[in-house]
């Protein structure tokens, strides 16, 4: 069995590690959140321009489909 002074020493370490890693874990938690907020908020043209041809792409294909249904009948 352990020394109750190696036990109460283990566990200062331990909870004085978690107190300094704790508001670092929460700074760069509140980081990453603030980035993808602002990554939402703030788009580029050219992810509008990718919608917009995945959009038309998708519009090309189901008028082919209606076509070839309409010249089977």
């Amino acid at each position: 069995m352990m020394d109750n002074d190696k036990r109460h020493s283990l566990l200062e370490k331990l909870s004085r590690g978690i107190a300094y890693s704790v508001p670092v874990i929460a700074l760069v938690v509140a980081g990453t959140g603030a980035y993808g907020v602002y990554s939402d908020v703030a788009k580029t043209d050219g992810y509008y321009m990718l919608a917009s041809a995945e959009g038309e792409a998708e519009a090309e294909a189901e008028a082919e489909a209606e076509a070839e249904a309409e010249a089977e009948q």
